[in-house]
């Protein structure tokens, strides 16, 4: 009875509060959706720690290596990082994957860094491990800032895709 009274005065009827109960449902992502996000993720996170420990290894070696054969393998990786960023750009071409173009773009700016660090090197000797760690640190918030709106941007897809309105106002 009092059910009956709540659905008079507010208009919304049980078969309106159950179609709200199952979007409210769907909002959580099934498995197979969690595992394909949690991938795309995992990919991102991998990528962050090799570009970290580049990094290390740069800065390991600024103390334990001569500098001219420090640098002589600084120019070694500059040239190997952009002829592995021309190649990630023509298969992205070729493929017309986007993400395969940022991945370039990214390395792009890590052989950018590379080349640049020779110079730091021979100007900031001293500080010179302070800035390979910072520049690690810009790189490590670049990749979890984009893996968080990764993670944000695919699962807001898959909720608008269970989402029929534009269905409905097509017809």
């Amino acid at each position: 009875m009092e059910e009956a009274k709540h659905t008079q005065n507010t208009g919304v009827s049980n078969e309106h509060i159950e179609k709200v109960e199952e979007l409210e449902t769907k909002k959580e992502l099934p498995k197979g959706e969690e595992e394909k996000i949690n991938r795309k993720v995992f990919e991102n996170l991998v990528i962050a720690n090799g570009v970290m420990l580049f990094l290390y290894f740069i800065a390991l070696g600024a103390l334990n290596i001569e500098t001219n054969a420090f640098l002589t393998d600084l120019r070694v990786f500059s040239v190997a990082l952009i002829t592995f960023t021309i190649m990630l750009f023509e298969y992205s071409y070729r493929k017309e994957n986007g993400n395969i173009c940022i991945h370039g773009i990214e390395c792009l700016a890590l052989a950018i860094v590379t080349l640049v660090s020779i110079y730091l090197y021979t100007l900031y000797f001293k500080r010179f491990h302070m800035i390979v760690a910072s520049i690690s640190l810009v790189f490590a918030v670049y990749y979890v800032g984009k893996s968080i709106i990764i993670y944000r941007k695919m699962k807001k897809q898959y909720i608008d895709s269970l989402n029929d309105i534009s269905e409905i106002v097509k017809k």
